[in-house]
């Protein structure tokens, strides 16, 4: 008789630490969810916009973005290598002693330029076939506004006669959420 209430224990015993472990789980599911919701309520990551100049990529905000919330003031900036699984961090700068670079749309920062009181490190050559991310780390002026940051998305195409082509990737698009250059994009 014993086995049997000691099998009988250990089974409702089972079935009470499977319930626990339920509850638990559903519990930090309830309490990630709101935390998410709440965070994801209070900040914000805004597109930066990717163009060229004489062949070298170059990054700003959107005349949007700067006509909604003013000019960002810049602390930081870094490029990413998406292609490498894990990912590769390329080339960054970050402002020392508490200075911030105001950002414009209708100027851009260059890769390879550091910025007057930036530390950073040189600028490698940027590959064909590869597809970039670029996070400029700053925020507008206005501290209600949730902007903490803004990132872009771009590759680097090879033309027929040879030239490197920069193509942004727009936020938007399935090449963004698939970290590739868009097919439309590539030139033989």
């Amino acid at each position: 008789m014993t086995k049997h209430y000691t099998k009988k224990y250990s089974v409702t015993f089972s079935q009470t630490e499977k319930a626990k472990k339920i509850y638990l789980a559903a519990i930090s599911s309830v309490l990630l969810s709101s935390i998410s919701l709440e965070v994801s309520a209070r900040s914000r990551i805004a597109d930066a916009e990717v163009s060229s100049v004489d062949g070298v990529p170059c990054f700003t905000i959107s005349q949007k973005e700067e006509s909604r919330n003013g000019q960002p003031l810049l602390g930081a900036l870094s490029i990413s290598d998406l292609s490498e699984k894990p990912v590769v961090g390329v080339w960054s700068f970050y402002m020392t002693g508490g200075k911030k670079v105001p950002l414009s749309s209708k100027s851009c920062l260059r890769y390879g330029d550091l910025p007057q009181g930036a530390n950073g490190m040189p600028a490698p050559e940027l590959q064909t076939g590869r597809v970039y991310s670029i996070f400029l780390n700053g925020r507008p002026n206005d501290t209600a506004d949730p902007t903490y940051g803004y990132m872009g998305k771009f590759c680097i195409v090879a033309t027929a006669t040879g030239e490197r082509k920069i193509i942004a990737i727009g936020s938007d698009t399935p090449a963004w959420k698939q970290d590739s250059c868009p097919e439309h994009s590539l030139i033989r």
